[in-house]
């Protein structure tokens, strides 16, 4: 009678000792596998690292040398003479804007253990080095010699609410368009995009320009195109843009100069009198050359860029 009743027992536990090995076996279907956690886990490490700078921050004095010694008095003035500040602004993505006394900037930044922040630019344009000392005033040195000394205006990217200045988007038309020497006059930027495309047209270790769509001037009464427009070259870069077709209801040209690292959104307008909507087009050309300058002189090394702006072809 003892042997029939351990029976019963012993299935019992060797089914639950089953059970309990095939529990510990079996993958967590349906959630983060290891990789992924791991992944997480350092995007949040690293996440944490850059929170403590996130935000804009504006400069007291700056050692630049195109621009000269702007010690902490001048500051005020050389901004008021830009309509423009000398800031950077960090978002917690790791990316960012340097803006340079109304020339815009793109970058990219890290910060280390240690709270060393690596900024890089576009392509070769050049990078920075920052600390934050214990009175929290940010310094910046470049690989172009330059060297600044910054303090925190806000914890918030993009919020340049207590600026003076705030830096000039040319897609909503907000802020104020700075006096450097890229900037164009009002007709020329501002505009309202009304057909986006948004193709890469060209992208090399030089230039970059992304055809962004068809805009209109605010009165939307003359039409054009839109091109992003960066120098990703360490020298001083001149571009022209012309537009055309065989027929020439299109006609168009722009002229620019940026500096290293800077971006630009530039408008080219159709100046043809034909009255046809360039989205419309089944033919639409655009041409592109650009060259580098040092010391006010061509490097004579200028490169032509052709592209079709048919809406038709966006895909």
């Amino acid at each position: 009678m003892k042997q029939h009743k351990l029976l019963p027992v012993l299935a019992l536990v060797l089914a639950l000792s089953a059970g309990v090995m095939f529990t510990a076996c079996t993958p967590n279907i349906g959630g983060p596998s290891a990789e992924e956690i791991a992944a997480q886990k350092e995007a949040e490490e690293k996440k944490a690292a850059l929170a403590p700078f996130v935000g804009v921050w504006e400069a007291k004095s700056i050692s630049d040398p195109k621009k000269g010694e702007i010690p902490e008095s001048v500051y005020p003035t050389a901004r008021d003479t830009f309509q423009a500040i000398y800031g950077y602004d960090f978002s917690d993505d790791g990316t960012g804007l340097f803006i340079r006394f109304g020339a815009q900037k793109p970058f990219t930044w890290t910060a280390d253990a240690n709270g060393k922040l690596t900024i890089t630019l576009a392509g070769n344009a050049g990078s920075y080095t920052a600390t934050v000392d214990s009175s929290g005033q940010m310094t910046i040195e470049g690989s172009d010699g330059s060297k600044a000394v910054l303090t925190q205006v806000t914890k918030t990217s993009g919020d340049y609410s207590s600026l003076k200045y705030a830096p000039f988007d040319a897609l909503t038309g907000k802020g104020t368009i700075g006096g450097n020497y890229s900037s164009h006059d009002d007709f020329y930027m501002n505009f309202k995009v009304v057909t986006e495309v948004n193709r890469v047209v060209v992208d090399n270790d030089d230039m970059y320009v992304r055809y962004v769509g068809i805009a209109t001037t605010p009165s939307g009464l003359s039409e054009g195109y839109v091109f992003e427009v960066i120098n990703k070259s360490d020298k001083t870069a001149s571009y022209d843009f012309s537009i055309d077709n065989s027929d020439s209801t299109v006609f168009g040209t722009a002229l620019n100069v940026l500096e290293p690292g800077e971006r630009f959104y530039e408008f080219v307008v159709n100046s043809s009198n034909a009255d046809v909507p360039l989205a419309k087009l089944s033919e639409s050309k655009g041409t592109f050359k650009y060259s580098h300058v040092a010391d006010g002189n061509s490097l004579e090394d200028e490169k032509t860029e052709q592209f079709d702006l048919t809406v038709s072809q966006n895909k």
